[in-house]
């Protein structure tokens, strides 16, 4: 069982968390899910999907253990204080925690697309534009202002009109 240490945005020492357990449970329990596997194993699997995305802003300090708290961001066009943990980011953790729930992990291993499979009588063929894996498109939403444009490292950069 891992212990879950929340980063509250002042740098917590061998923090691995934006949100609690309680959090995780009241997330779900408002809407209607009832989680099937240890809290803290989605806490931390979450984590790993929601770590490995390139966020807006810089980091605090190189040697903070998670991505934030962060500096120079803005959300909606507001400044963001570096202490606080934004509910886009936590909502990210909570979105890819029940979607690790029910099996949907954004991280798992991707098999190979079919084109054709019969069995017997029982055949299946998936359209040739449909997607090779499930999107999970709640924990994209929730991620959406937060995330840098690009994704993982892509060239982007912000335009301002003036």
């Amino acid at each position: 069982m891992a212990t879950i240490i929340v980063e509250n945005g002042t740098v917590v020492a061998g923090a691995n968390s934006y949100v609690s357990e309680a959090g995780l449970t009241a997330y779900a329990t408002n809407r209607g899910v009832t989680l099937t596997t240890a809290l803290d194993v989605l806490i931390i699997k979450a984590m790993d999907y929601i770590e490995s995305r390139s966020f807006i802003g810089d980091k605090h300090t190189e040697a903070q253990p998670l991505q934030w708290p962060r500096d120079e961001v803005y959300i909606d066009r507001y400044y963001i204080e570096r202490e606080t943990i934004p509910k886009e980011l936590k909502n990210g953790v909570y979105t890819a925690a029940l979607a690790i729930d029910a099996a949907l992990d954004p991280l798992r291993i991707v098999e190979r697309a079919t084109k054709r499979e019969k069995v017997d009588v029982i055949e299946v063929e998936y359209m040739d534009s449909a997607a090779s894996e499930t999107i999970v498109r709640t924990i994209s939403a929730a991620l959406y202002k937060i995330i840098r444009p690009g994704g993982h490292g892509g060239t982007a950069f912000r335009v301002v009109r003036v």
